[in-house]
Order: C-alpha cells, then structure tokens, then sequence
C-alpha cells in the first residue's frame, strides 16, 4: 500500500490538493495522512490551548470529508503537530515510511502575485521525499504528457525513476525527456549514461529525448502543454530554474510538478 501525505492549512487550495490527490492515485491502495502544523502560541497562558482545539476541530471535520470519498482499499489517518511546516513534515517523514507527499503552491496566507510560498518551496528544496506541487488553478485529470527537464549534469539513477513507475497509470504516459545544453565538460558522459537508465527503467514506454527550443532561457518554454513537469531536485541548474520560471510567470492552467528525491 502506499503512503501518501498531504499537508492542510484547511484553504481552498489545500482543499484542491486533496481533489488532486484522489483522482492522481485513483482505485490504487494508498494510505492517506492528512497533517496540519501550528507554531506553538507565542502566549501559551493567554490562548490555554483553545486555538489547537478549534484547528484539531477544523482536522477532524477536513479527515471526515476526505474519509467519505475514499474506495474501500484505500484508508486515512490524522496528524495534528505543534511546530512549524517544514519541521513537522520532516519529523513526520523520518518517523514513518512515505512514499509521496502532495501540497499546494502556496497557502492562504502567501503572497498573491507569486506562484509558490515559503513553506512549499522550503519542503520542495530541503525535504528528501517524492513531492507533487500542484497550483490553484491545475487541470485535475490524469498525466498524460509529461515533460522531464535534463541538463546531464547529474546522473539519473534508478531510484528517482522508481517513484514514476509506481504509479498504476505510469505505462500510459508520453514521457518527453528535455535534453536541456550544458557546458559541463562530464556532461557528454552523463548524457549516455542517462540514456542508458532510461531505455533500462521504461523500455516499452512511449517515450523521446530531445532537443527543446529554450525561449528567453526559459528551460520549460516546452513544457507548456505538458500535464505533468517531471525533474529531479538535485539537478540544481534545472529545478531552480523552473522554481523562478512558475513563480512568476502568469498562465490559465499552471501546470503540476513532481519533484524527484532519492
């Protein structure tokens, strides 16, 4: 069964989330946990613990939807932790085995001409777990075509790729693999050898490598029909790229991110 954790500030975009979450993994076993975070109060005498009773509140009655539309291989449970996001999210990680975390873009209180906020972006860069960023106005609907930036400069191994073929659809994607250039003198090695673990990981997939056309050294320029962008976190030259890319360009349909970590 895979275990899947979904971080809430209880928003409309944390509600997205969990939609987008439900439909990704579809009839398949998950086990979903459901986390909120809260610094501790500044005046513990003063709040006597009434604001983590009307956020457990808010928990249950967010655990109890999410519950409802469940299939019945699939299960949920709640976590309610006093610290911040990232430091909650990363004691929860090193404290149990998951395979995947989903967030939002940003949260409600994150500033509104920006695509991501602090906390999403801290978890995205410093947490080593699968992450799927998905944005307030990203299509809910099944990958289909999936772009994965590359600039050779890091090798792929096997255990990035793991994440993608764990997903019951995975054999049905059209997997575009971006061959972004480099001027790295190892990158021409690396690039056969990335060849390698590719044909190796997804022979009988519908996939190509190729060549983008990088548009005013925007490295995702062809990945805007894409329904899924796909990279690897510690290939640094392309994922901090698209981090500024997304945060502030404007589009209809933001495209969702899986950000691989080993």
């Amino acid at each position: 069964m895979r275990k899947i954790l979904i971080p809430t500030d209880f928003s409309e975009n944390a509600k997205k989330v969990q939609d987008y979450a439900l439909n990704f993994m579809g009839d398949s076993p998950v086990h979903f946990t459901l986390l909120h975070s809260k610094k501790p109060c500044a005046n513990s005498e003063k709040c006597k613990g009434n604001c983590n009773i009307a956020l457990q509140q808010k928990l249950d009655e967010e655990y109890k939807m999410l519950k409802s539309r469940l299939h019945p291989n699939q299960s949920v449970s709640k976590v309610f932790i006093n610290h911040n996001l990232i430091d909650a999210v990363r004691m929860y990680i090193n404290n149990s085995s998951t395979d995947l975390i989903f967030i939002g873009g940003k949260g409600k209180t994150s500033d509104t001409n920006r695509q991501f906020g602090k906390n999403t972006l801290d978890i995205v860069k410093k947490v080593r777990c699968p992450i799927m960023v998905v944005f307030k106005n990203s299509a809910i609907k099944i990958p289909h075509k999936v772009a994965f930036p590359l600039d050779n400069s890091n090798q792929v191994q096997e255990k990035y790729l793991s994440t993608v073929k764990k997903l019951a659809f995975w054999k049905n994607i059209e997997l575009s693999i971006l061959e972004v250039p480099n001027k790295m003198l190892s990158g021409l090695f690396l690039k056969n050898l990335n060849k390698q673990a590719f044909f190796k990981a997804f022979s009988g997939l519908n996939f190509k490598i190729e060549q983008p056309h990088i548009n005013n050294n925007k490295v995702c320029y062809n990945c805007i029909h894409a329904d899924l962008i796909m990279f690897m976190a510690k290939n640094l030259n392309i994922s901090n790229q698209i981090f500024h890319q997304i945060d502030t360009q404007t589009t209809d349909r933001q495209t969702p991110l899986l950000v691989l970590h080993a």
